[in-house]
């Protein structure tokens, strides 16, 4: 049975549904920044070759959405087991071995965003305070909010991370290919 298919089949529980909704909103927020990101690029281009004007701040504005559409889809990515892996050994251990294997693997994902979460913390509110500013010239782009998704995206990485951990312990047919 397919992936998509045992997706189908099994029944969701109510944190299941709120973490699938909730970072496809995010995914959906991150597909929007993107097209607004390639439209601010084009009239930058455009502008700069056929105006002699280009849009100033540009390259600012897209150096800090680059990191933010990223953060954006990772839960989504996360919760519908979108990440790489190898599958030489995986491959071959059955149902219950990918489960443990899976909820290692998502344990350390718990781990590395708690860590991002929590350094980022200090930094996050130390960039509230000063109202950090990035860019020189003509167009400073505020940081702050930047620093704000990054360590909120980190939290929500961490429990959906530990959903799928904890779904890889207790279920690991309905989530694993046999």
């Amino acid at each position: 049975m397919s992936q998509e298919a045992a997706a189908e089949a099994r029944p969701m529980s109510v944190i299941d549904r709120i973490a699938l909704g909730f970072s496809s909103f995010l995914n959906v927020l991150s597909a929007i920044w993107l097209v607004a990101i390639s439209l601010l690029i084009l009239y930058d281009v455009v502008g700069r070759e056929f105006f002699g004007s280009p849009l100033y701040g540009t390259n600012e504005i897209v150096a800090n959405s680059v990191l933010s559409i990223l953060f954006l889809q990772l839960p989504l990515s996360i919760l519908t087991r979108g990440s790489l892996r190898t599958t030489i050994t995986y491959g071959a251990l059955g149902v219950r071995g990918k489960g443990i294997v899976d909820a290692i693997s998502y344990l350390c994902g718990a781990i590395l965003f708690a860590c991002i979460a929590y350094g980022g913390w200090n930094f996050m509110i130390e960039s509230w305070e000063i109202g950090e500013l990035e860019g020189s010239g003509i167009v400073s782009i505020p940081v702050y909010p930047i620093r704000t998704l990054v360590v909120a995206i980190g939290f929500v990485g961490c429990l959906i991370c530990l959903l799928v951990a904890w779904q890889g312990l207790t279920r690991p047919g309905d989530y694993v290919d046999e």
